[in-house]
């Protein structure tokens, strides 16, 4: 199911199919993983620019509610007021796991443990 993910590449606005971003990644899998509707692609975000990936996260998360890790809900992580990355939450082998991709590793997923151990703080979201 994810393995696709998994060997692709990480690339500042990458919307797929071989390379993505973290957003990029948690919108293809929502949409073809999932088979939920497209959300906004923000491609146009630079790389860095924390406060521009603020409000495009906030302005998601209003048709959104907060939730505990779920399949299909999206990890977003906090450093202080400004969301600097997200992830998916995926089930990978009957464990609860989040499906990440950053410029340091890559793609990857972790457990919903050891992504929460990785970031200081994290919050889910789900609109289902």
């Amino acid at each position: 199911m994810i393995e696709h993910y998994l060997d692709c590449r990480h690339e500042f606005g990458g919307r797929g199919p071989t390379a993505f971003d973290c957003w990029g990644q948690v919108r293809d899998v929502r949409a073809n993983v999932f088979g939920w509707e497209w959300l906004p692609s923000y491609g146009a975000i630079a790389d860095g620019d924390k406060r521009a990936f603020t409000e495009a996260c906030v302005k998601e998360r209003v048709a959104f509610q907060e939730v505990a890790a779920t399949p299909g809900a999206i990890a977003t992580v906090w450093r202080h007021r400004l969301c600097v990355h997200v992830g998916i939450v995926v089930l990978v082998d009957g464990i609860l796991a989040v499906l990440e991709t950053n410029p340091g590793s890559g793609p990857r997923w972790l457990s919903v443990a050891d992504f929460e151990r990785q970031y200081l703080k994290v919050i889910y979201y789900h609109d289902r």
